[in-house]
């Protein structure tokens, strides 16, 4: 994959000293003192999903049509039924070992707010065009949310970019989705095949 840098999203001196903080750790990892790799690494959305994770089976696919007539009957137990199923088919676990890593993600970016912005300091970062948007979220372990310092000039979201930053493995919400990573951004770079 070819990149060349868009904009650098972080003031020199502030890149500077997260590459201090890198030789500077020690080798234990936690929020306040996370282990930086010298060299980004460079992750795919699958590598976002635990490798041990197997997703459990769609239980309306083993139902009759009458079960699923019942389910969705509007009673006070399809509607605990259907919250079960909608919280077992929607758990998406992150991968605990990149917490603090410092990473490259492809994808496409999804402003907060849809007000015609280009200058962006928060937003989601997606696997695919429209996630989010036009169609239902992808789960929580393949949305993004991302922050910059200082905005950036994000003109045309039908282009995909490349995130350069320190992954979190934390959970947030917003009137969009909600997301089981975030990313402190150092740059955002353009994607080429």
């Amino acid at each position: 994959m070819k990149r060349r840098t868009l904009i650098i999203a972080v003031p020199l001196v502030a890149a500077l000293a997260m590459l201090g903080a890198i030789a500077a750790t020690s080798g234990q990892s936690s929020r306040d003192e996370p282990v930086l790799d010298a060299e980004a690494l460079d992750l795919g959305w699958e590598d976002l999903v635990p490798a041990d994770f197997v997703p459990p089976e769609d239980p309306l696919r083993s139902m009759t049509p009458e079960e699923v007539d019942k389910l969705f009957d509007g009673s006070d137990e399809s509607q605990r039924q259907l919250a079960e199923i909608d919280e077992k088919l929607s758990y998406a676990p992150v991968d605990e070992g990149l917490d603090g890593k410092l990473v490259t993600l492809p994808g496409y970016v999804v402003p907060l707010e849809f007000d015609g912005q280009t200058q962006l300091e928060e937003f989601l970062l997606v696997p695919y065009y429209g996630a989010c948007i036009h169609t239902p979220p992808p789960p929580a372990n393949q949305i993004v949310m991302a922050s910059v310092a200082q905005p950036v000039e994000i003109a045309d979201t039908y282009v995909p970019v490349v995130l350069r930053g320190i992954l979190r493995t934390e959970n947030t919400t917003s009137a969009l989705a909600e997301t089981g990573y975030s990313m402190e951004v150092i740059a955002v770079e353009a994607y080429e095949p």
